[in-house]
C-alpha cells in the first residue's frame, strides 16, 4: 500500500480562533495513455445517391479495432476538471491493409481498414492512416469522480505529417465511370456522445477513464463516407501530480478537516500534541459529500497537529 500524508495544525488559546489553509491552486496534469487498456473500434458506411448505402465490413480479423497511445492534458482544480487542448491521442497501426497509400493498388500499414463488397455492384477498400487527435472541454464538476464527457470535443490533428486521412479505392464493374481512388482528408472536430468519464485515485496513481463515441462524415467525388469510432481510452498519472489540498478550521470548540475525495482511497485522520512523537487515530466523525470529505472532532486548549493518511 502507498500512503500520502497531509498535515495541519490548529489550536485554541482562551479565545476562539479559526485557522484555514487555503486549497492549493489547480494543477496541469499530463496523463499517459495505456495502450493495453485503450481500444477503439471503427464502423461506418459508404453512400452514393445512385447506389444506396452499404455498411463497412472488416477486411480481416482485427482490421476495425486498434489500441491507442499518447498523452492527455488536464487542468485539475478541486472539484473541477478541464481539458485545455494540447493532448496527443495516437492510433496504433493494427496491420497491413488495402488500399495502398493515396488509394493505390496493393496494401500498406494502416490504423483501421474496412471494405464494401456487394455482388457485382461495388468493390471498395478503405484504410484510415496516421490518426491523431486532441481533446478539449470547458470546466466540468467531478461528482463522485465522474463527469459528463459529452462536454469534450475531439479534434483531428491535421498539422501532423503525414496528416490523418482515409485512403480509398472504389471499383464498380457495371459503372466504370464511377471508379475512383484517392484520400479523404480527416479534418474538423466532433462532440463526444453523452456518457460518463471517471477520474479515480487508487494504488498511488490517478486514472482517467474516457469513453469515446463520435462520428465524422466525409463527402468527395459523389460519395459520402461515415466514420464512427467507439471505445475507451484509459490514461494514468502519478497521484503526486495532483496534491490533495487540505482545509483546516476551528469553530465552536470543534476542529474540522476538509479535503477533496474520490472513489478509491481510504482516509484516516491522526493527531499528536508534539511533532516527532507518536501519532494516534483522532476520534471524530467523517462525513462524505459529493466531491469532498470532512472530519470533525473536539478541539483542545493546547496545540494539536493533525495529519491525513490516504491509503490506496
Amino acid at each position: 500500500m502507498k500512503m500520502k500524508t497531509i498535515m495541519g495544525c490548529a489550536s485554541i488559546i482562551l479565545v476562539e480562533l479559526i485557522v484555514r489553509v487555503q486549497p492549493m491552486a489547480g494543477a496541469s496534469v499530463t496523463f499517459t495513455i495505456d495502450p493495453t487498456r485503450s481500444s477503439i473500434t471503427h464502423s461506418g458506411s459508404l453512400s452514393a445517391s445512385a447506389l444506396g448505402t452499404y455498411n463497412f465490413a472488416a477486411q480481416g480479423t482485427g482490421s476495425q479495432t486498434t489500441s491507442y497511445a499518447g498523452t492527455i492534458l488536464a487542468d485539475l482544480t478541486p472539484p473541477n476538471i478541464q481539458f485545455p487542448g494540447g493532448s496527443l491521442i495516437l492510433a496504433n497501426t493494427n496491420g497491413t491493409w488495402k488500399p495502398a497509400t493515396n488509394g493505390g493498388s496493393g496494401s500498406a500499414p494502416a490504423d483501421y481498414a474496412a471494405e464494401v463488397i456487394a455482388a457485382e455492384i461495388i468493390t471498395s477498400y478503405f484504410a484510415d492512416r496516421n490518426l491523431e487527435f486532441d481533446v478539449s472541454s470547458p470546466q466540468a464538476t467531478l461528482t463522485n469522480g465522474g463527469f459528463n464527457c459529452d462536454l469534450m470535443t475531439i479534434t483531428y490533428l491535421t498539422n501532423s505529417v503525414p496528416a490523418p486521412g482515409t485512403d480509398y479505392n472504389i471499383t464498380i464493374p457495371l459503372e466504370p465511370s464511377h471508379d475512383t481512388n484517392g484520400t479523404f482528408a480527416l479534418t474538423g472536430s466532433a462532440t463526444n456522445d453523452p456518457n460518463t468519464a471517471y477520474l479515480t485515485n487508487t494504488e498511488g496513481k490517478l486514472t482517467f477513464f474516457f469513453p469515446v463515441s463520435f462520428t465524422n462524415v466525409l463527402t468527395k467525388s459523389g460519395y459520402t463516407v461515415t466514420n464512427i469510432l467507439k471505445g475507451t481510452v484509459v490514461a494514468t498519472a502519478p497521484a503526486s501530480a495532483w496534491p490533495l489540498p487540505l482545509s483546516v478550521g476551528l469553530q465552536d470548540g470543534q476542529v474540522s478537516l476538509t479535503w477533496p475525495s474520490f472513489p478509491g482511497p481510504t482516509f484516516t485522520v491522526q493527531s499528536t500534541g508534539v511533532l516527532g512523537s507518536s501519532w494516534n487515530t483522532a476520534s471524530g466523525v467523517t462525513t462524505v459529500h459529493a466531491n469532498t470529505s470532512t472530519w470533525t472532532g473536539s478541539a483542545t486548549n493546547t496545540a494539536q497537529f493533525y495529519r491525513l493518511h490516504a491509503t490506496f
